[in-house]
């Protein structure tokens, strides 16, 4: 018997967490799904996640910060971040305050 997936959906966002929601339940992979850090901290010490699928900008922090604290306290887990900067670099570039010269 093959045990199934279970996913961490954090995103301010509930048009894109349902879209999520709907998208890995097709795949057969269960969710839940967090609108803030702080909720999906308390998911975190609650359940046992496969993979964290995380927006970089939140309401109460950002996504590097929670990648950091995963990392620290759920370290086996895997997190994917989620962006719509159009690139992760330039998303990355933003939050560390370096902008892309054009010309």
């Amino acid at each position: 018997m093959q045990n199934k997936s279970y996913v961490l959906i954090i995103d301010d966002e509930p048009d894109i967490r349902e879209l999520l929601e709907i998208t890995l339940s097709r795949m057969g992979i269960e969710s839940n799904s967090a609108e803030n850090i702080k909720q999906g901290k308390q998911m975190l010490t609650d359940y046992s996640f496969d993979l964290c699928l995380t927006d970089m900008k939140l309401p109460d922090g950002n996504g590097i910060d929670l990648v950091r604290y995963i990392q620290k306290n759920h370290n086996k887990m895997p997190v994917a971040m989620i962006t719509a900067h159009g690139s992760m670099e330039l998303a990355i570039n933003r939050r560390l305050g370096r902008h892309q010269k054009i010309g």
